[in-house]
């Protein structure tokens, strides 16, 4: 029973992303998935992991969600199920090596899909 990344779906006419303006959302939305690659006010007004995130995956959900509904479901997904207090609990934090069955494994314990995971390559050849 494998998840599947849904991303890049076909939506004709394009999809378009309108930029946060309350403060109060995009406060919620940044303690919830900051925008670490940029200063803080900078990524505030531009958005730029906001706008990428919705364009690639809520381009697979845009007949049922609108950009509303789906960051609103992305930030209750984070609230019900708190990924690093997971590992955590299941003897894996940061910094250390561990074998891609045993983080199936902890994740598994809140999921009962199996997660689609992938190692990303930061400098060539540290993974």
């Amino acid at each position: 029973n494998n998840s599947v990344m849904l991303n890049n779906c076909p939506v004709n006419p394009p999809l378009q992303y309108n930029h946060f303006t309350d403060p109060r959302e995009i406060t919620e939305l940044d303690k919830r998935w900051p925008q670490l690659r940029y200063e803080y006010y900078f990524s505030r007004e531009k958005q730029y992991l906001w706008k990428n995130e919705f364009l690639k995956h809520g381009s697979c959900g845009i007949k049922l969600y609108k950009q509303p509904a789906y960051f609103d479901l992305a930030m209750n997904l984070k609230d019900k199920f708190d990924l690093l207090s997971t590992l955590r609990n299941n003897g894996i934090t940061p910094g250390s090596t561990y074998q891609l069955d045993d983080i199936e494994k902890a994740i598994k314990t809140v999921s009962i899909k199996v997660p689609s995971l992938k190692c990303v390559e930061k400098h060539r050849g540290d993974v």
